[in-house]
C-alpha cells in the first residue's frame, strides 16, 4: 500500500479507540513517583523520555549505570538530580520510591530482590527472570513486602490491545492465535547477546516474551497442555537460535502457534485471535481490525521514526510508565504483575526446554 492511499483510508475510517472513554482515561496520580533507572543500555533511553514527558505521574531522581560517565551523560540529558554508579547508591536515596530495571538479563532477577528488599517498588525490564527459581523467589518476596513487582512487557501498553482486552466479552469462545513477530539484527545489539548459550537461549528468551505477554493476554489464566518448538540459527555472530516455531495445545482446544526471528529484514508484528464470533488482528503492534474492518489505526509515524529503538514506540514506555505509577499509587492499573510475569517465566523456560529435546 502507498503512502497516498493509506492516508486515503485514514480520512475514510472512523477511528474507534479507548481514547473516547473516560473510563480508560489515565489521570495523574496524587503525587509523582521519585524514579531510578539503573543501567544505561539500549534500552534505557526509552524509558528515560516516558518518565520525562510524564511528570504529572514520575520525577526523574537518579541514573546509574557502572559507566560513571555514561551515567553522569544520561542525567545531564535527561534531568536527573543525580549521576550514580550502582543500584546499591540509588537505594540509599529517600526520594527514590522506585526502580526501573534496564540491565542485562542475568541482573534482573538479584537487582529485583535488592530493590524490593530495600522498600522500594520495582519496574523489571522482560524477562522478568532468567529462571523459575528466581523468578518464583522475587514473587514471594513481593507478596510479603506488597509491593509493586511489575515486568516491563511493553508492547501490551498500546490502544490497540487496551481495546481488545476492554471488548474481549464480545468476541466468544477463544479457538486460535496465530503470532509473528520478525525484526532484523545484524548480530548481537549487546555484547552479552554473543555468548548466551542454547539452553539460555536467544529469540527464545530475549524475543519470544513480547508474543507469549500478547498469548497470555487473550488465553487468559490457564496454561498449555502440551508445547513443540523447533528453533534453527542463521546467523555467525552468537551461540544460540535466532529463528523459533513454537505451537502450543491450551485446554478446551484452544491452539496457538508463535513465529519469531532475528532474520528478516523487513519487520512484521501481527497477532492474529480466532474467536467464536470474530477475527481480531492486531498488525505493526498499533492497528485493531476486527473481522478485517478498521478499529484503531494510530496516526502513521514520520519518516524516520519507524525504527525499533527511536520516538516510533516511545508512546508504548508513555503508557507503560503511567500505568506503573498508578500500581505503585494503589490505583487501577494495567501494569504486568508479579503473578503473570511469574506464569510467563514458566512458559518461557519450558518453550526454551522444548527447543533443545532431541
Amino acid at each position: 500500500m502507498t503512502s497516498g492511499e493509506w492516508l486515503g483510508r485514514q480520512i475514510l475510517i472512523t477511528v474507534m479507540a479507548t481514547l473516547n472513554s473516560t473510563e480508560n482515561a489515565l489521570v495523574a496520580v496524587d503525587q509523582p513517583c521519585g524514579i531510578a533507572v539503573i543501567g544505561c543500555g539500549r534500552i534505557a533511553p526509552l524509558h528515560l523520555k516516558a518518565i520525562v514527558r510524564n511528570p504529572d505521574f514520575m520525577r526523574l531522581i537518579a541514573v546509574a549505570d557502572p559507566d560513571a560517565g555514561l551515567a553522569a551523560q544520561f542525567a545531564a540529558e535527561f534531568g536527573a538530580q543525580h549521576a550514580l554508579t550502582s543500584l546499591d547508591e540509588a537505594l540509599a536515596l529517600d526520594t527514590v520510591d522506585a526502580v526501573i530495571l534496564c540491565t542485562p538479563n542475568a541482573l534482573h532477577a538479584m537487582q529485583a530482590q535488592q530493590g524490593l528488599s530495600a522498600g522500594r517498588h520495582v519496574l523489571v525490564e522482560k524477562p522478568f527472570a532468567e529462571t523459575v527459581e528466581d523468578a518464583e523467589r522475587i514473587a514471594a518476596l513481593a507478596d510479603r513486602t506488597g509491593l509493586v513487582l511489575a515486568a516491563g512487557h511493553t508492547f501490551r501498553h498500546v490502544e490497540a490491545v487496551r481495546t481488545l482486552q476492554d471488548r474481549r466479552a464480545e468476541f466468544g469462545r477463544l479457538r486460535a492465535v496465530s503470532i509473528s513477530m520478525c525484526v532484523f539484527w545484524d548480530g548481537p545489539q549487546a555484547p552479552w547477546w554473543a555468548t548466551r548459550s542454547a539452553d539460555e537461549g536467544l529469540v527464545l528468551s530475549l524475543f519470544a516474551p513480547h508474543a507469549i505477554d500478547f498469548l497470555q493476554l487473550v488465553v487468559g489464566e490457564v496454561d498449555p497442555v502440551r508445547i513443540q518448538v523447533e528453533a534453527a540459527r542463521h546467523q555467525p555472530g552468537w551461540q544460540a537460535e535466532d529463528e523459533a516455531m513454537i505451537l502450543l495445545r491450551y485446554p478446551d482446544d484452544v491452539l496457538a502457534s508463535i513465529h519469531v526471528s532475528y532474520n528478516q529484514r523487513r519487520m512484521m508484528n501481527r497477532k492474529v485471535a480466532h474467536f467464536e464470533k470474530a477475527t481480531v488482528r492486531i498488525e505493526n503492534g498499533e492497528e485493531l481490525w476486527i473481522d478485517d474492518e478498521p478499529v484503531v489505526m494510530p496516526a502513521r509515524p514520520e519518516a524516520g521514526d519507524t525504527a525499533l529503538f527511536n520516538d516510533g514506540i516511545t508512546h508504548y514506555f508513555e503508557m507503560q510508565v503511567r500505568e506503573f505509577a498508578l500500581a505503585v499509587r494503589g490505583q487501577p492499573h494495567r501494569s504486568v504483575l508479579h503473578p503473570s510475569a511469574l506464569r510467563q517465566t514458566r512458559l518461557n523456560r519450558a518453550i526454551v526446554a522444548a527447543a533443545r529435546r532431541e
